[in-house]
């Protein structure tokens, strides 16, 4: 306490006197810790104090009131009924971390007088619900793994952490917030209240699917959840309009790779005729080797090649010319279409 006086259960016939020794209670209990003055004298222009363990929860001094900020919003005195003596504080909300002895101390004419009770809040069984089955998520996509307690019961003040495998990535306790992933996962504190542990995992990549525990821990006994997290697979559509078009691509792939074989074979029996056709005209002359030009005058010999191999030559490049612009040209930007009509036009 902040300072040493003299304390006794009475002061003068005055004495506190504390209802019951001890007070049961639940988790988010409202709880009264009955206290009165006897005999029933007025306690409005005393000092009343309550302290729980070495904490001052609650000063009341000359009509103005003081209040723990752990307790702030949640305790107080009856003020209507301090006439009657009465001091009894009342606890709304309760939680685990405010079980434990509570004094109630009365200062009077420089004499304080008090007596002691004792909180006691018995653990609420509650579990842990986690989803049946696997999360899918898609990657770059930021995923929910869902855990809460079961009956919905204040998270506030319990010690939870989550892990990855063996990995601790979050922590929440004593209403302070500790992460390995740096912006990449959070709770959501206001959901804490109605017992909801989700977390939430940013940007979703397939290195971070495998097995998520949530741990909680609460008074001594530990409490835990295990999520599965994978990557969404690619569901095929039922839509017979996708089905449709996949077939008519199917059907389209399977033409090309037959044109593409029929080009390949014309293609390559005309350059063997060509090379047999060169092979005999190089017999007639008697030539193994390439032909020389001339720059003397070609009278009197024969010519090289025939009208009808010189059409067949000129026939065999533009079938190299198509082959090339098939294979090569026919993702342009005209596309293949376009590309075929132009030559059809040439033609």
């Amino acid at each position: 306490m902040a300072e040493t006086k003299e304390v006794s259960k009475t002061s003068q016939g005055l004495s506190v006197v504390c209802q019951s020794d001890i007070v049961f209670s639940h988790p988010g209990d409202d709880v009264v810790l009955s206290c009165h003055l006897n005999p029933a004298v007025s306690a409005a222009s005393m000092e009343i104090q309550w302290w729980h363990k070495e904490d001052l929860v609650f000063h009341y001094k000359n009509g103005k009131m003081t209040v723990n900020i752990d307790f702030e919003g949640r305790v107080s005195l009856p003020l209507q009924d301090l006439q009657n003596g009465n001091v009894s504080l009342t606890l709304r909300d309760v939680r685990s971390s405010q079980k434990g002895l509570y004094i109630c101390e009365v200062t009077h004419e420089s004499q304080s007088i008090q007596d002691t009770v004792f909180l006691h809040i018995s653990s609420e069984d509650f579990g842990l619900v986690t989803p049946v089955g696997t999360v899918s998520a898609d990657p770059g996509s930021d995923v929910i793994l869902p855990v809460h307690l079961s009956p919905e019961t204040s998270a506030v003040s319990l010690d939870i952490r989550w892990f990855r495998g063996t990995e601790l990535i979050y922590q929440y306790k004593n209403r302070e917030e500790k992460t390995n992933y740096e912006n990449r996962v959070n709770l959501s504190i206001q959901e804490l209240e109605r017992g909801n542990l989700a977390l939430t995992l940013r940007n979703f990549q397939p290195a971070d699917s495998g097995d998520y525990t949530c741990k909680v821990f609460h008074d001594g006994c530990l409490q835990t959840g295990i999520v599965h997290l994978q990557v969404r697979e690619i569901q095929t559509s039922d839509d017979p309009r996708v089905v449709h078009l996949h077939s008519v691509l199917r059907t389209v792939q399977k033409d090309i790779l037959q044109q593409k074989g029929q080009l390949l074979q014309e293609t390559s029996h005309l350059l063997q005729d060509t090379f047999i056709q060169d092979k005999m005209r190089d017999k007639d002359f008697g030539l193994s080797g390439p032909i020389l030009g001339r720059s003397n005058s070609m009278e009197g010999i024969r010519p090289l090649m025939k009208e009808e191999d010189m059409y067949t030559r000129h026939t065999i490049k533009k079938r190299h010319v198509f082959k090339r612009n098939l294979f090569g040209k026919r993702s342009s930007a005209h596309g293949w279409t376009g590309w075929w009509s132009k030559q059809k036009t040439n033609k």
